[in-house]
């Protein structure tokens, strides 16, 4: 099955940070834009969703959230696959980063944006000059105009209740502190992220290329010589399965989006045939999105069997040891005839 994204989703996430970053610079009744907002939305969140995503993209577990949420627990995708939808979140999140990034560079340059900062709980604008020192670490040594100083916290501290335009001119000299912060916190820890996936997904094809090259070992002969095969006439009027086949002479799985499969799937288990027969590619590798079919198929005590659909096509040498590895793991009947 292939793991894709309809394209749509892309301009939608551009647009979709537009419409943010458009949103977040709307001036308050009180004629300030709240900074501290502004900075939780553009740089602070999009951070830690960033470290999180970071740490879940190597934690071992049953399925992705995405998956779970839409209720397909019980599908379990390889590490590769993982990485792909990884890879596709990432590139979406840069998107909508991009999106904002636009928004405020074009609302910078025609508007005239006015900041001011004021909490509840941090009023002192010492407390402030730290925080924003702490947060401006990363660029202070070659952007210095981007980190505020203690006149500029000052100045822009806006009192709800006592509000003054008194220093108002400086009220915008906050925007190269957003900008660095929307980059530094935003916009690179996600294209970090992309750069991981991709040595990752490469590391996997490497590795996968290296493997296929290699000679059948001892212990996979010990196997293949173990695995069960039968005459294909006895399997004759079995319903058949076909992987990654497009075909209209029975149910296939893998071609179209997951969602049909899932319903096609599903309501062949409401049926609960007494054998299945899956019809393969030789040209397809295994995968783990079958391997996890074949088990519910087997919890229900369906007998299953594997046939090749068409042997007149091309494959790699090794590909019929791999699927007939593939059945013995399973437990899979091999058909021949």
């Amino acid at each position: 099955m292939k793991l894709q994204l309809p394209f749509w989703l892309y301009p939608l996430a551009f647009i979709l940070g537009l419409l943010i970053g458009a949103a977040a610079l709307r001036y308050t009744p009180d004629g300030r834009i709240n900074l501290m907002l502004v900075w939780l939305v553009w740089a602070g969140l999009p951070f830690v969703g960033a470290c999180i995503s970071g740490l879940m993209m190597f934690r071992k577990q049953r399925a992705p959230w995405l998956l779970r949420f839409s209720g397909a627990q019980r599908w379990q995708l390889d590490s590769q696959s993982q990485l792909r939808l990884w890879l596709k979140l990432h590139q979406l999140w840069c998107l909508s980063a991009l999106g904002v990034l636009a928004a405020f560079l074009t609302l910078l340059l025609f508007t005239d944006l006015a900041f001011g900062w004021s909490s509840t709980l941090l009023d002192d604008p010492a407390v402030i000059h730290k925080v924003t020192q702490m947060i401006s670490v990363h660029w202070q040594a070659y952007w210095p105009s981007a980190v505020p100083d203690q006149a500029l916290i000052e100045h822009t501290r806006f009192i709800r209740i006592a509000p003054t335009t008194e220093h108002a001119v400086n009220a915008g000299d906050w925007w190269p502190f957003l900008l660095a912060s929307l980059v530094t916190y935003n916009l690179l820890p996600r294209i970090l992220l992309i750069l991981v996936c991709q040595l990752q997904l490469r590391h996997y094809s490497h590795r996968l290329s290296i493997s296929s090259n290699q000679p059948v070992s001892a212990s996979t002969e010990t196997a293949l010589a173990d695995l069960r095969v039968q005459d294909l006439a006895d399997w004759e009027g079995v319903e058949q399965l076909f992987w990654e086949i497009n075909t209209s002479e029975g149910l296939t799985l893998g071609v179209d989006s997951w969602e049909s499969d899932q319903q096609r799937w599903q309501a062949l288990l409401k049926r609960k045939p007494s054998r299945l027969v899956w019809c393969i590619d030789l040209r397809r590798s295994p995968l783990a999105e079958m391997a996890d079919r074949v088990k519910q198929a087997s919890a229900l005590g369906i007998s299953q069997a594997i046939q090749v659909w068409d042997n007149s096509l091309e494959s790699p040498i090794h590909a019929k040891d791999s699927w007939q590895l593939f059945a013995r793991q399973h437990q899979l009947i091999w058909l021949e005839g």
